[in-house]
């Protein structure tokens, strides 16, 4: 009887197809895991990027007695050409001498302003959403203005109008529906734009369902839903399946609504 072939340190043949199918079965099972490990500590880093976004708010609120508008005034611009609120707190997250260069009179790709705008800033991207590589630097990150189409242009009384909007500097005082039950920030899915551009790139309200990961762009790259920042610091994961009247009372400051779990 013939005796199977052997590999130099002893195995047969079959014996060491079976071992590099055991390995290619456990490789496959543990992918998956690592896959959700990263994902896990990408969504971590980005909910820390909104919790110091929402410091560095709560810091300019301190120092100033509102927070950032939208927009910075300038009625001589229209709202997209002009400087956002992110560049607004750019002395809050340790970008002083990047904010003493901006040309808040100007529009954010004027000449004086151009070059500044490719600055990338780590808190202000997402680690789990692509960047792109040349061009103004964007944000994965925006302020919440609010529902409807009008939403950033409400007086801040109004009842659909949000912390945000493009001329208003809203006080937490005028946050009467709790600062817990208000959103200020969130990630952002798709339709990315410049840091220091006013507009769309930079706030946006809730016009259109799905809320969260739909054509309005507020959503982001992680399963299930995405991480938002509340006016009073904190920052939530909130379920894309989450009730579309829920996440519109969120967005509101002045909605009067009585908001339970979410």
């Amino acid at each position: 009887m013939k005796t199977p072939t052997r590999s130099r340190r002893g195995f047969t043949l079959i014996e060491l197809l079976v071992v590099i199918a055991i390995i290619a079965i456990l490789i496959a099972l543990l992918l998956p895991a690592v896959q959700q490990a990263r994902e896990a500590a990408r969504r971590t880093q980005s909910k820390n990027h909104l919790k110091q976004l929402a410091l560095a708010l709560h810091n300019y609120h301190d120092v100033y007695g509102h927070l950032p508008s939208g927009t910075y005034p300038n009625e001589k611009l229209k709202t997209e050409e002009r400087i956002s609120w992110l560049t607004s707190v750019l002395p809050f997250v340790e970008q002083q001498a990047l904010f003493s260069q901006v040309d808040f009179e100007e529009s954010w790709d004027d000449d004086a302003n151009a070059k500044l705008a490719e600055v990338r800033i780590p808190t202000y991207l997402n680690p789990g959403s692509v960047a792109a590589p040349v061009g103004p630097a964007e944000t994965h990150y925006v302020g919440i203005c609010g529902v409807g189409e009008d939403a950033p242009t409400l007086a801040k009384n109004h009842k659909r109008a949000g912390i945000f909007g493009v001329n208003r500097q809203t006080k937490f005082r005028d946050i009467t529906d709790g600062t817990s039950n208000t959103l200020m920030t969130s990630e952002a899915s798709g339709d990315f734009g410049p840091w220091i551009k006013g507009g769309n790139a930079t706030m946006r309200s809730f016009t259109q369902q799905p809320y969260i990961n739909g054509p309005d762009g507020i959503g982001g790259p992680y399963t299930g839903g995405c991480n938002m920042g509340l006016g009073d610091g904190s920052v939530r994961f909130v379920s894309e399946n989450i009730d579309p009247k829920v996440l519109e009372a969120l967005s509101t400051m002045a909605g009067g609504e009585v908001i339970g779990q979410f």
